[in-house]
């Protein structure tokens, strides 16, 4: 169990205990209200291509006469005349 002010405080300790594989509560004013537990093994990281690739090919899916100009952009551009 650790406190906000020991979180705070003791904010390299505790994420050590963390980074050791303790699960930790966290309390406020005698109440918990967390849990902070270490994230475990992480995958390798995906490349921002493999993020967003279905993203894109959905876009570019879509034909243009199916697309809806982006009401935001059209009025930006509308003050800059």
């Amino acid at each position: 169990m650790v406190t906000a002010k020991q979180l705070h405080q003791e904010t390299r300790a505790i994420l050590n205990q963390l980074e050791s594989g303790e699960t930790l509560l966290l309390t406020r004013n005698g109440r918990t209200i967390g849990k902070l537990e270490p994230q475990g093994t992480v995958g390798p990281c995906q490349g921002w291509g493999d993020v967003m690739g279905e993203v894109w090919q959905a876009q570019k899916d879509i034909k243009a006469a199916d697309r809806v100009p982006n009401p935001v952009l059209r009025e930006r551009q509308r003050r800059r005349r």
